[in-house]
């Protein structure tokens, strides 16, 4: 087991034991936030046909060559949806709805705005188009054949309509790795409780289930277990199609942290267990048979930033994510921060941008890992190097921005 490494060590040996999920196909209407399995090819171009992309008249201009103002007979009428093969000859115009076929012979479509006069079959126009105008191609967004998506992508809204117009209906996506979230404590109690003496509500099972959610994992429940082997044996014994096991708290050296111990009795390979980072020191990562598992500190806040860092990470490239949600910025820094030489940090960060774009980051404030509010406040997490003490106002850091909160806007200062 290797122990006391540094955040970047830590992440990779993540990443590296990560094994992709099989597939499944679901039904389109379910398909939003997974993970697309395989590249999407073309089956068909789209549009299929050439459209009017506009109410008016498909003309041919060479009609118009000699005399802009001369009339033309109006033949036939074309709505979207109609499936006639239709001929504009010369001489001749059809009126034509937006999103209607178009016909052959004629080359744009004039607008209703510019009818000078009509007269029963005749019009008359005061302006023509050049040649294609308001006519949308066949296969303008996309030719049949074409790589529309890599594989990997998470499905927005706006992939579910491609996918939609590419007739990809159900969808073959990556299965959501099944995550196991176990808070673990003798003074835990239900959110739903009243507190007594000692006792403090369980604020990390609801918050680690919801990132799990948000990052892409199943998550049906979260348990808690008290502070005793025993307890703590029984639901690893019952973890057994769990894809990954998050552990809140027993992980530390504490006279009651058993969840180490356990893991080990049980014949679980620890592949490392303290990182070089605040918060989060006694992070613990390795596997039980094929589930792996990630022994988070009890801490709100330290179970909340390493979870996003480390099983983020996981779940996504267990998912084989094309992308992360949650890219890496540099922005500067907008005061000092002194930290521990020695430990890379996690600081929670507010980001704005001012009206030229320059980005910007302040931490939240106080920084205790009890302190949940600065995760509430917090847009981002600023990551501060392990070889400095203090980072100057003005220098170039990274962050991570959380992926449930945007950008801020820096508010202007009134004038007087």
């Amino acid at each position: 087991m290797r122990t006391f490494i540094s955040f970047t060590e830590a992440l990779d040996c993540v990443l590296a034991h990560a094994s992709l999920t099989g597939t499944e196909f679901v039904p389109l209407s379910a398909a939003v936030l997974r993970t697309l399995a395989k590249p999407v090819i073309a089956r068909d171009d789209l549009p299929p046909f050439a459209s009017s992309a506009m109410d008016g008249f498909a003309v041919r201009t060479d009609d118009f060559s000699l005399d802009v103002h001369r009339d033309v007979r109006v033949i036939d009428h074309i709505a979207a949806g109609d499936d006639r093969s239709l001929v504009v000859e010369p001489g001749t115009c059809m009126e034509i709805m937006t999103g209607a076929p178009f016909p052959y012979g004629a080359d744009a479509v004039i607008p209703i705005e510019w009818v000078a006069d009509r007269q029963g079959d005749n019009v008359r126009f005061d302006r023509i188009p050049a040649p294609q105008k308001h006519v949308r191609p066949a296969a303008e967004d996309v030719q049949k054949g074409a790589k529309v998506f890599q594989g990997g992508e998470r499905i927005t809204p706006a992939i579910a309509g491609m996918l939609a117009s590419l007739g990809m209906d159900p969808v073959e996506v990556r299965r959501q790795p099944k995550v196991r979230v176990i808070s673990t404590g003798d003074e835990i109690v239900p959110a739903s409780s009243g507190i007594g003496p000692g006792q403090i509500r369980n604020s990390n099972g609801p918050s680690l289930r919801a990132q799990v959610v948000e990052a892409g994992g199943e998550c049906k429940v979260f348990d808690h277990v008290p502070d005793d082997p025993d307890a703590i044996r029984t639901v690893l014994s019952d973890a057994g199609d769990s894809d990954i096991l998050v552990f809140s708290g027993g992980v530390s050296v504490g006279e009651h942290d058993y969840v180490k111990q356990v893991l080990d009795e049980m014949g679980a390979e620890t592949l490392f267990w303290k990182v070089k980072q605040r918060p989060g020191k006694p992070l613990a990562f390795g596997r039980l048979g094929s589930t792996l598992f990630l022994g988070l500190p009890g801490n709100p806040v330290s179970s909340a930033m390493c979870f996003e860092i480390y099983g983020r990470a996981l779940i996504e490239a267990m998912l084989g994510r094309s992308s992360t949600r949650t890219p890496v910025l540099k922005a500067k820094l907008g005061r000092s921060v002194r930290k521990v030489e020695g430990l890379h940090f996690f600081t929670r960060g507010i980001a704005t941008t001012d009206a030229t774009g320059q980005l910007t980051v302040v931490d939240t404030g106080p920084q205790g890992s009890n302190l949940y509010g600065s995760v509430v406040m917090a847009n981002c997490i600023i990551h501060l190097p392990q070889h400095l003490a203090e980072v100057l106002a003005g220098s170039l850091v990274d962050i991570q921005m959380l992926p449930w909160i945007g950008l801020t806007p820096k508010p202007e200062t009134p004038t007087a």
